[in-house]
């Protein structure tokens, strides 16, 4: 339903809906063109639809005064009044009327008086390019540059359905690296205390940051945009990313205590993966089809998650199982010449 929205919906009608918590005496003609200089500023913003699109019920409220202007008092004698000067006294009475009545939505009054306490106005906006979120971001920053500069006298605001996720996209790739770096940061201080091997825990460090790297560039490859659902499935998946990498390091360092001299590389891995290697693959067989059931319901989180849980699983197996026996079996040797011989 989403993609039906994005495709049909917001490039042809992007509703801005402004409040206006401060209306003042609009009686006052200097203050009512400053109203209306504020409306229709919104409306000639790039994209805007203009007054078309409009539901302000001042313009209404206008007419109908224009009209009032001139009645017929039961004595039959005309009077005349002001054409210019709104009467918010006929507020009410105005509101009665049927093809005004649906403005009663719009208009707040204090409790137990006609005196209008707020309102709030919508006008609508267009444009293929609003498919992106990048572009609705601007969109809503010029409507909040026009609202700021009348805030201070009418107190306005603006509200839009996707302003909470578009408030986070500026954010979004600075929380991203962060919570990377916090991971691995983390994941190596915690491997340093329980391993107390430099090497390994290196090794086990840029595994992760290995995996995550591919998460994120397999997503841009595949064209997933970074949004703030792709954003809390990147989080997650980087949680995941520490288990199969740590219990694969951390078996092969304990190898030593468990198996009978001689010790070498090539019998660490053999306990390693004998240990852990079946096990790896069941849980992330197993978190895969849990993910999985995800895909029935058809939505867009689901869909991100399942995509970015999926391959976070297949590069801990593959990182996990293949590159860390690979990157051991060639980094013990070396290190090994490094040390020197061993003493008697």
């Amino acid at each position: 339903m989403d993609d039906l929205r994005v495709s049909y919906v917001i490039p042809h009608f992007t509703l801005a809906t402004v409040f206006v918590n401060n209306p003042g005496n609009l009686s006052d003609v200097a203050r009512q063109k400053r109203l209306n200089s504020f409306v229709a500023e919104m409306e000639s913003l790039p994209g805007a639809w203009g007054n078309k699109s409009s539901n302000y019920f001042l313009r209404d409220f206008v007419a109908y005064e224009k009209g009032m202007s001139e009645f017929e008092p039961e004595e039959g004698e005309w009077v005349k009044r002001d054409a210019n000067t709104l009467n918010f006294k006929d507020l009410p009475a105005f509101l009665e009327w049927p093809e005004y009545e649906f403005w009663k939505g719009f208009l707040r009054f204090d409790e137990n008086s006609t005196k209008l306490e707020r309102f709030f106005f919508t006008t609508a906006y267009h444009g293929d390019d609003l498919r992106q979120w990048i572009n609705r971001d601007k969109l809503l920053k010029s409507w909040r540059r026009v609202v700021d500069n009348y805030a201070p006298e009418f107190n306005t605001s603006v509200y839009y359905d996707d302003g909470i996720y578009l408030d986070l996209i500026e954010n979004m790739p600075t929380d991203t690296w962060q919570s990377a770096v916090a991971t691995i940061c983390c994941m190596a201080t915690v491997c340093f205390i329980f391993m107390w091997d430099l090497p390994t825990v290196l090794i086990t460090t840029g595994v992760i940051a290995s995996i995550m790297t591919g998460i994120l560039g397999t997503l841009s490859w595949t064209g997933t945009e970074l949004d703030p659902i792709v954003m809390a499935a990147l989080i997650i998946s980087i949680g995941f990313s520490v288990d199969i990498p740590a219990h694969v390091s951390y078996h092969y360092y304990s190898a030593g205590s468990h198996i009978p001299p001689p010790i070498t590389t090539r019998t660490r891995l053999h306990y390693c993966l004998s240990s852990v290697g079946f096990p790896a693959l069941q849980a992330s067989l197993s978190t895969s089809l849990c993910v999985l059931a995800l895909l029935l319901v058809s939505i867009y989180m689901s869909q991100v998650f399942v995509k970015t849980m999926i391959l976070c699983m297949i590069l801990c197996v593959t990182h996990g199982l293949l590159l860390i026996p690979c990157l051991v079996s060639l980094a013990d040797p070396l290190l090994d010449k490094l040390r020197g011989p061993k003493k008697a």
